[in-house]
């Protein structure tokens, strides 16, 4: 069975702006629920398994990095009790928070595309080979200003303390499928946006969460068959939710045939 995301209240407030996380489409996250739901959560490292300290210092990362304008909003300021729980960092996650920020913007890349891109942007699409309509939210977008180049930057945490490491993990966490989701939701786009771009490239950038912090990057799209793995992995997970899908309609409507059937006779 498709199972929907629970929503929790940190959810709600943080997002109280934001109905991306209830649009009826499907996202790369829904792909990863339903191959814990067939394979078992052992078969992909699963966030079900990660510390809820980890999430809310990811959540809290991504918040003050690319959402800085969220950060000590009005209700936090009047509210502090029902605060989204991505500002409940012990003082040691706040000095480590801050640590990785500089770092980051210390970067000329990623200083760079911070200041050019839009970020937490969100992409609706259709996949031509399904039919499903999907959705994706991107940590930052960049496209030339003639629309001919785009380039989607993902930043990522990592324990990984070498660039082969981060690379492994990119295979490990099925980041591969991501990268291919999130390229072919701008080529197929419902508003066309990306219709004439030329060029898509998708890059990872990973920070250390230990010291040294360093940061390591992974050109997706230049890696030998990497994006097209990626690819067939996302179109046989969709195909999965499609196949979900069609069999719960029917069984519902088996259903309602048959109470109709028990009513009249």
């Amino acid at each position: 069975m498709v199972t929907q995301r629970s929503t929790s209240a940190s959810d709600l407030l943080v997002n109280f702006h934001d109905d991306y996380r209830i649009l009826p489409r499907v996202s790369n996250s829904d792909l990863t629920r339903l191959k814990e739901e067939h394979l078992g959560y052992w078969s992909t490292p699963s966030a079900r398994f990660i510390p809820e300290k980890t999430k809310v210092f990811g959540r809290a990362f991504h918040q003050h990095l690319l959402e800085p304008e969220t950060v000590g909003t009005v209700l936090q300021q009047l509210l502090p009790d029902m605060a989204p729980e991505t500002m409940a960092l012990a003082p040691a996650q706040s000095e480590q928070l801050a640590t990785l920020m500089k770092t980051i913007r210390q970067d000329a890349f990623c200083r760079r595309y911070l200041r050019l891109s839009e970020r937490e942007k969100i992409v609706l699409s259709t996949d031509p080979t399904t039919g499903v309509a999907c959705k994706a939210r991107l940590d930052m977008v960049y496209t030339s200003p003639k629309r001919q180049n785009a380039l989607i930057i993902d930043l990522k945490t990592t324990s990984a303390r070498t660039q082969a490491q981060f690379l492994e993990s990119c295979y490990t966490y099925d980041y591969d499928r991501q990268a291919a989701f999130y390229l072919d939701s701008l080529r197929n786009a419902d508003d066309g946006s990306w219709a004439t771009t030329k060029r898509l490239r998708f890059v990872f950038i990973g920070i250390m969460k230990q010291r040294p912090h360093r940061l390591f990057a992974v050109d997706a799209t230049s890696i030998p068959g990497f994006m097209e793995y990626g690819q067939k992995k996302y179109r046989f997970w969709l195909r999965k939710w499609q196949e979900t899908v069609n069999n719960e309609q029917s069984q519902q409507g088996t259903a309602a045939v048959n109470s109709e059937r028990l009513w009249v006779a």
